[in-house]
């Protein structure tokens, strides 16, 4: 079996689909035919390569990243909070 190559300029896109955009890791695995592993893989070699490129005085890429995860996790939770009050306000008021 023939391993595939990839263009840098496919990773770097991959890579910036998964930081950026925020598209989940697995829907883009299934989407492209990428393993989910490999799309981790380019997605840290595109942040080192962002951290070795970023003048020193930016903000580092990495802690940028890791914030930009955070932040999507804590908008998730707090969607599927305001969720449950708008199910549990509707219960309430059809008394």
């Amino acid at each position: 079996m023939k391993r595939r190559q990839y263009t840098a300029e496919f990773k770097k896109d991959t890579a910036y689909q998964i930081i950026i955009e925020g598209v989940a890791v697995k829907e883009l695995s299934g989407r492209l035919g990428v393993p989910i592993s490999q799309l981790y893989r380019w997605k840290g070699e595109h942040i080192e390569e962002m951290e070795a490129n970023n003048p020193a005085a930016a903000p580092s890429p990495k802690k940028m990243a890791a914030e930009i995860d955070e932040l999507r996790k804590e908008l998730a939770k707090s969607k599927r909070m305001n969720e449950i009050l708008k199910k549990t306000v509707g219960f309430f008021s059809q008394d």
